[in-house]
């Protein structure tokens, strides 16, 4: 037993007396190599940001509220007038059957699997695409909306998924500013 501590002893001073001379060689080495070249970076490619346009160019529609406080308008969706409330309490532009008919979106009764809260309880709704809605001046392009069992819905909502796709949208005097 002592023999095997006396050997591994032995070992363990060897080394310590080299260790010092590897370690310079190993700094000699380290810094007389060619620094490292790196992949050159990427070429600077200016591009010009989006621009919005001058609050005096913006387009703006005014909506006044009416006695209850909401504010109703006649939506241009698909080229056809659609009489609608502007809700942002809703998550989409919502639709009833007939209307949809009417812009040109075919759903089948298979088509109407979520379930919505309407204010008239819950019903089923099926997902659409309007190609463009347009409110006065204001219009938007490829607009979510939902189409609702016809007698669940008794007027057509302009929702969040129309109003979150404006530059923004105000209320103030008693009038909805929607800003394209």
């Amino acid at each position: 037993m002592m023999q095997n501590h006396l050997i591994f002893l032995a070992l363990a001073s060897v080394a310590a007396l080299a260790a010092p001379s590897l370690f310079e060689r190993y700094q000699a080495e380290i810094m007389s190599a060619q620094p490292e070249s790196l992949d050159a970076g990427p070429k600077v490619v200016e591009a010009a940001a989006p621009v919005r346009p001058a609050p005096a160019l913006m387009r703006e529609t005014r909506i006044p509220g009416d006695r209850s406080g909401h504010f109703r308008a006649n939506a241009v969706m698909n080229g056809r007038s659609v009489p609608v409330i502007v809700d942002t309490g809703a998550s989409t532009v919502a639709l009833d059957e007939d209307t949809a008919r009417n812009l040109g979106i075919r759903l089948a009764a298979s088509d109407f699997v979520y379930p919505v809260q309407t204010a008239n309880g819950v019903t089923r709704a099926a997902k659409a695409e309007i190609r463009e809605i347009a409110v006065g001046t204001v219009s938007v392009r490829n607009v979510e909306a939902m189409v609702i069992r016809d007698a669940a819905l008794p007027q057509s909502l302009l929702g969040m998924s129309f109003l979150q796709r404006l530059a923004g949208y105000s209320v103030e005097d008693g009038a909805l500013t929607l800003r394209e």
